[in-house]
């Protein structure tokens, strides 16, 4: 017989074309252009429409196509305000081939903001089809195209219909929106904006709009703003996935070619949209550099379009913030208060505004480069101060290109202490100005140099292994900036020459330009900052009034920045915080896998590529080799325990959640100071986040899995001797002035908590639900006040203790020499002198005591005092934990039944994971659910959501449906979701068709979710735990099979299973706003009969998240 056919070689891990070594070598001249990446593909149809292609890897079978229209709200006339948000409802909201996206895994939304209005889809390659369900969402293919079906939904967009009905239902959903988004974080983002752009359109044009303007809006009114700027000539198409742009070109021209060609040109006002038609249509005061003191527009090639005095009457505004003189120089400067009871936290943000400048060349690359070294160095400097002085819980410096402001923002912001607002204000600025005045040392220009290449070396190995969606950030970014988007290897190389070529000099030139609103604050010839802003409550805690004015905040700043200042001293960085000769005589693993855990795990860890061990101190070790994110690796250390933890080990409330806290805000290892751990960090480019739930406390460390170019050991081993050190005794140096830090910081996010109406409410509820749990309730300050350091190291040590941790480490790594590695540094440490045989990962759990409601039938009522009405209603009731065990110890199973003993219940049923897998499909039925009742049909409201508790190792739990809408719709629509949640448990239960869309989003997500390093820590988390029996590598290994075998049958019995009825469930409408006096309170007042509706969400996202 012939012999077998030869197996098909393994698909590559990367399907970019790597660059031409002859475009690297052109980077080695200093006038070199960057080439643009190989498969990026950009063209123009005849209609004037536009697009980009770029073919990418991750996730395989799908792909995102994004509409970007060149209309927000800055295209807005004084008498359009919110428009451009209004047609972005309509447009799609309504759209019938938008319709044909649903069921098929596809996600799909709209947002608006200053600059464009953004339509996309996110879709698989072929839609699915009934049969083998499973396999096509593996593999990504099923029955037909998807991506026709999402370009014409696009394209429908630019042709949309205006029915006065659909404009009706839409305007009640803006004016829904409108309450929701009205946030306390809002209406910050909203006054930091408006004194930053006081001169110009951004400081009145926010995208949500103004009400009493979009309730006049007649059908033409929408359809004359859709047709000036809904044209093809004004619109990008991305298209960024696992496609080949050939047939995504053909398919472009077959949904788009019919939309007419525009009878009139597109015309370019004199503004900003002259250097990029991405950016809004506006200018800016410009302050340092070249355009100091000016409003002009850069153009390519060096060449400058100047403001004329017509130009700048249409686009100045006067200011609404007026300008406070500088207490030396009578300078007018910019300067802005903003106090509000609901602030708990003080910020501060300093701004110097800049034109974006293009990089097109390996020049602007370098400039660009040195600029990225200055900022690194200086926040690793502005972060070991705040870890020192217990003055701030944030602050950074940055400078970001903003298309949708059209500018580069330079900004100093900061949060801190309200009570010390001035000692924070003055430390910021120095700090800043010791950057500008004198630069980095060599070590910093060397170190952070090398952390700029190590972090260009991970994205070229990850090519295009990146997610879609985030290649589409970076993408339509650089687009944008007219930046030249490069192939990862070929950005690489310019970055490896970049910081070859650049010297102290040369980059301490640039930290005194981009500081110069800072370094010459004094200097009336100086750049001044573009604004100042502080905002802040109105009184501290114990009712004592914030003293501060813009003329308080202007001397205080402009003090600072006169102040003398030293230059920075070399610190000495550690390669190794231990040797590996200290860890050399680790007792050898006593058992083999299987004798601890079984064969079907140990057959599960072989399936699923992971390496497990129980080590003789009882830690427990996993590790996996996951090659999709190159060069990176993660680290899960877990501590059963948490806030559970301070009753069990007999310990002082709240010690577990300030001692976690504490643990973060610490480092110091002996006989290492803090700052030279956090530098040792930086080198490696570790981060490292601390988090205390009510279970257990969590220790992430995320790193590139190389050495460091500056030498030392591998990020895998440097992460394993910071854990190391953590468990070992006394090698953790428990700081006071940590400890202060981290109770500080502990009481203002409480209280921030709470001011807040959702907070507020959520934690009534609780109270009610649970009795008073201190483990789910927020930390009193008293109780906060009165702990010591010794509660707080007493309570870490007891669960720092080896036999109650499990440690994960997954990422591109050889897994057997981290195993080695992992069994030598966690075994070597000891058990804590008389710690007990049995610990929280092995012991009995506790349990959730949900009890019923004081008033059935009756919300708790909670009202928090705010300037602006709103509201939210939230229903809880008893519910399995996530793992599915009831309060009682009872497997969610074992209820259904009716008997503990299984031998007769369906093969699914008696899969560990199937009660966890079965809740997380309910929880995806019940949100569609309330989608389509309480959001479509019944209009009460833009947002409501479903979720269960998160718990695994504390038995029983609870589901909550939370509902935003206005006060006067607030008791309608927890009712309408009261009904709405009863009904999926009797008379509408869930469907086939409900239950396959919940299976798709559930399997697509999981699938999406394994190339990641964090998510399979987090999936790992407690598999090896005795006190999670529930939780094991078997059902993360069976986790899309068990989706596929649950059926309508199984989600109907669970539904019938929670607590559902008013003797059980607790309500809770929480409202905010002025209550005059004589007016009656919230559980007074009748609600109305007003309907809103909800929809797509407005864009407003954080500066800082540009």
């Amino acid at each position: 017989p012939p012999p077998p056919p030869t197996p098909p070689p393994p698909p590559p891990r990367r399907i970019a074309a790597r660059i031409a070594p002859v475009a690297v070598d052109t980077l080695l001249k200093p006038d070199a252009v960057l080439p643009t990446h190989p498969r990026f593909v950009k063209g123009t149809l005849d209609n004037g429409l536009e697009y980009v292609i770029l073919p990418n890897a991750s996730p395989a079978g799908r792909f995102e196509a994004h509409l970007e229209v060149f209309a927000g709200s800055a295209d807005e006339r004084e008498d359009q305000q919110g428009i451009a948000h209004l047609v972005e409802h309509v447009a799609y909201m309504g759209s019938r081939k938008r319709e044909r996206l649903f069921g098929t895994g596809s996600q799909t939304n709209a947002y608006t903001d200053f600059h464009h209005t953004v339509f996309y889809a996110c879709c698989p390659l072929e839609a699915p089809q009934t049969e083998g369900a499973l396999n096509q969402l593996l593999l990504g293919r099923g029955g037909s195209p998807m991506l026709p079906r999402a370009l014409d939904a696009l394209c429908e967009v630019l042709e949309a219909q205006f029915q006065p009905a659909r404009v009706e239902k839409e305007r009640a959903a803006v004016l829904s929106e409108m309450s929701m988004v009205n946030t306390i974080e809002y209406r910050v983002e909203c006054q930091i904006l408006r004194t930053l752009h006081a001169e110009n359109a951004l400081a009145r044009r926010f995208p949500i709009g103004l009400e009493d303007q979009i309730r006049t809006w007649t059908v033409d009114d929408v359809v004359r703003f859709h047709g000036e700027h809904y044209r093809p000539d004004n619109a990008l198409l991305y298209v960024v996935g696992d496609v080949d742009p050939a047939d995504v070109e053909a398919r472009i021209r077959t949904a788009f070619d019919g939309v007419p060609k525009p009878t009139t040109p597109n015309p370019v006002p004199p503004c900003l949209k002259a250097q990029s038609r991405h950016f809004p249509p506006v200018v800016h005061e410009w302050s340092g550099g070249e355009f100091d003191g000016r409003a002009d527009v850069p153009l390519a090639d060096g060449a400058v379009l100047e403001t004329s005095e017509d130009d700048k009457k249409r686009y100045l505004l006067p200011l609404d913030v007026p300008a406070v003189p500088h207490p030396a120089t009578g300078v007018p400067v910019r300067a802005h208060v903003f106090q509000h009871e609901l602030l708990q936290q003080f910020s501060f943000h300093l701004f110097a505004k800049r034109p974006v400048e293009a990089i097109t060349t390996l020049a602007e690359h370098r400039a660009a480069t040195a600029k990225r070294i200055v900022l690194s160095a200086l926040q690793v400097r502005l972060n070991v101060m705040t870890r020192t002085e217990p003055l701030f819980s944030f602050v950074e410096f940055q400078h970001l290109d903003s298309a949708r402001e059209a500018c580069a923002v330079c900004s100093l912001d900061m949060n801190g202490d309200a009570g010390r607002w001035e000692d924070a204000v003055a430390a910021a600025v120095r700090e800043t100005r010791r950057m500008g005045a004198f630069g980095l040392t060599q070590s910093e220009l060397e170190r952070f140099g090398a952390a700029l290449v190590t972090d260009s070396e991970q994205l070229a190995a990850m090519g295009d292994q990146l997610a879609h969606g985030e290649q589409l950030t970076h993408l339509m970014e650089t687009v944008a900036c007219d930046h030249t988007f490069m192939d990862p290897d070929t950005a690489h190389a310019a970055t490896l020459q970049a910081v070859a070529t650049l010297g102290l000099e040369e980059v301490n030139d640039v930290a005194k330009d981009l500081m110069a609103h800072v370094v010459d604050f004094g200097d009336p010839d100086a750049a001044r900052p573009s604004a100042l802003i502080a905002c802040s409550p109105a009184t501290l805690a114990d009712g004592t009034p914030v003293d501060i004015s813009a003329e308080k905040l202007l001397a205080v700043a402009a003090a600072a920045a006169t102040e003398p200042v030293e230059p920075e001293e070399e610190l000495l960085i550690p390669e190794n915080l231990m040797e590996r000769s200290e860890v050399a005589d680790a007792p050898d693993v006593p058992r083999s896998f299987a004798d601890v855990a079984g064969a079907d795990e140990a057959d599960a860890a072989r399936a699923l590529g992971v390496r497990a061990q129980k080590l003789a101190n009882g830690a427990r070790i996993m590790v996996k080799a996951l090659p999709h994110e190159a060069q990176r690796g993660a680290l899960r250390l877990t501590m059963a325990g948490g806030r559970d933890s301070e009753e069990a080990i007999r310990c002082a409330l709240g010690a577990a959640a300030v001692g976690a806290r504490t643990l973060q805000e610490g480092g110091a290892f002996d006989p290492w100071s803090r700052e030279q751990v956090e530098l040792f960090c930086v080198d490696r480019l570790i981060m490292v986040e601390v988090v205390c739930t009510e279970e257990a406390v969590t220790v992430d460390f995320g790193f590139p899995t190389p050495p460091p170019r500056t030498g030392g050991c591998s990020g895998v081993e440097a992460a394993l001797q910071l854990v190391h050190k953590i468990l070992m005794p006394g090698a953790f140096l428990w700081e006071p002035d940590a400890f202060k830090r981290a109770r500080i910081g502990h009481e203002q996010a409480t209280e921030t908590s709470l001011r807040s109406m959702e907070g507020a409410a959520q934690e009534a509820l609780l109270e009610s639900l649970l009795g008073n749990d201190p483990r789910f309730l927020s930390l009193g300050k008293g109780d906060a006040d009165a702990l010591t350091l010794e509660d707080v190291q007493k309570c870490m040590l007891a669960q720092l203790d080896p036999k109650n941790v499990e440690i994960s480490v997954v990422g591109d790594l050889d897994a057997a020499e981290t195993e080695r590695l992992a069994v030598a540094y966690v075994g070597s440490v000891p058990r804590p002198e008389g710690a007990p045989e049995t610990t929280l990962a092995d012991g009995a759990p506790t349990a959730t005591n949900a009890r019923p409601p004081a008033t059935p039938g009756r919300p708790i009522r909670v009202h928090v005092p705010d300037s602006d009405p709103r509201a939210v209603a939230y229903v809880a009731g008893a519910a399995p934990n996530r793992l599915g065990t009831l309060a009682d110890g009872r497997a969610l199973v074992e209820q259904l039944l009716g008997t503990s003993d299984l031998s007769k219940a369906p093969e699914r049923w008696r899969h560990p994971l199937f009660a966890s897998v079965a809740l997380a499909l309910v929880q995806e039925v019940a949100n569609r659910r309330l989608f389509s009742v309480v959001r479509e049909r019944k209009q009460l409201t833009y947002d409501a959501n479903f979720r269960f508790s998160e718990h695994e190792r504390v038995h029983g739990g609870w589901y909550l449906v939370s509902v935003t809408a206005s006060p006067a719709n607030a008791d309608k629509a927890l009712e309408a979701c009261k009904e709405t949640v009863r009904a999926l448990a009797s008379t509408a239960p869930p469907t086939a068709d409900n239950l396959d869309a919940a299976r798709r989003v559930l399997i697509n997500r999981h699938l999406a979710e394994l190339t990641s390093n964090k998510y399979w820590c987090e999936q790992l988390t407690g598999t090896m735990m005795d006190a999670l029996p529930a939780k094991t590598l078997g059902g993360l290994r069976d986790y899309a099979k068990l989706a596929e075998s649950v059926t309508v049958k199984d989600l109907q019995v669970i539904l019938k299973a929670l607590a559902t009825d008013d003797s059980t469930i607790h309500t809770c409408v929480g409202t905010s706003g002025v209550v005059s006096e004589g007016e009656p309170a919230a559980e007074d007042l009748a609600p109305p009969v007003e309907e809103f509706h909800g929809s797509t969400p407005v864009g407003m996202p954080s500066r800082r998240g540009r």
